[in-house]
């Protein structure tokens, strides 16, 4: 039975969360949506509407377990109402799917979050995030590529991760709520939607000159992140610009680099940088390697 977009819509007339703000903003769009396909492979999920839009979200582990014994159960079908694959998003373990079906709603390339403006650039995100020698850089979920050149530019950089993935170099992610308010830059990955930290980490980094959501399951949805205590100050995800090579890249097992060459990098400026703010360098006072960045 199909859920009736009008009936969520109103439920979540009073959402606080990102989440819920998200699928608010969405629903009566997915109103009009099916599903066309939907795959998933062995470290992200796609779903391609009715109209061709297009989106992606990672399968992280710890929400969804072994992706390629559990996602392909419950992807949904062709001709599935797009706002029952939204609601998804809400779910503890399909969350991803709901996060793909959002992203196919509003990463568009005539668009972003229903509209395109001058606050949208397309290339990497250094290219348009201003570093500072003195800046402390927070990042939550280890970006590799960026982590030398970011290290190069800034005073220190803070990489904080889930457990499985510690390595000498790498911080506990529930140091992140302790150290981002006393940085100038927050990096968030948006896997952070998917295993519901994003609210808080967003608020610990609410004092931050730049707030970054990164990653091919960012929403482009400036809206959703325009406001303390949830700010972010730049969404930086992937426009999809052919769907079908996507979806098979994806399908294959492939990961971001892999499909970059069937979408493309995009950044939308939700606020300009926050003011400046004295803060203590984290090294004083803190008992931790000066390897890890901090």
């Amino acid at each position: 039975m199909s859920t009736n977009p009008q009936h969520l819509a109103s439920a979540h007339a009073n959402a606080s969360s990102v989440v819920e703000m998200l699928s608010s903003r969405l629903m009566a769009k997915a109103g009009e949506r099916a599903i066309r396909q939907a795959v998933a492979g062995a470290r992200f999920c796609a779903v391609m509407l009715d109209d061709g839009g297009t989106g992606v979200a990672n399968l992280c582990p710890d929400v969804c377990g072994e992706p390629s014994r559990q996602v392909s159960d419950w992807l949904p079908r062709s001709g599935t109402p797009a706002v029952d694959a939204l609601a998804t998003l809400a779910s503890p373990t399909r969350s991803a799917i709901g996060l793909a079906t959002a992203n196919a709603l509003a990463n568009r390339p005539d668009q972003s979050g229903g509209q395109r403006d001058a606050a949208t650039i397309g290339g990497d995100l250094l290219e348009v995030l201003e570093l500072r020698p003195a800046d402390q850089v927070g990042m939550v979920g280890c970006f590799s590529p960026l982590v030398e050149p970011i290290r190069r530019r800034v005073r220190r950089l803070s990489i904080f991760e889930r457990g499985q993935r510690l390595t000498s170099d790498l911080l506990p992610e529930n140091r992140a709520g302790e150290l981002l308010p006393q940085c100038s830059v927050a990096i968030i990955t948006a896997t952070t939607l998917l295993n519901g930290t994003i609210d808080a980490l967003l608020a610990a980094a609410s004092s931050c000159r730049e707030v970054v959501v990164l990653g091919p399951s960012t929403p482009l949805v400036p809206e959703v992140f325009a406001k303390l205590p949830r700010r972010a100050t730049l969404l930086a995800g992937v426009l999809v610009n052919d769907a079908e090579e996507l979806l098979r890249t994806i399908a294959r097992g492939g990961g971001t680099r892999d499909f970059l060459t069937s979408a493309a990098k995009v950044n939308v400026r939700v606020a300009p940088p926050a003011p400046a703010r004295l803060r203590r360098p984290l090294h004083e006072g803190q008992d931790l390697p000066k390897r890890h960045g901090l």
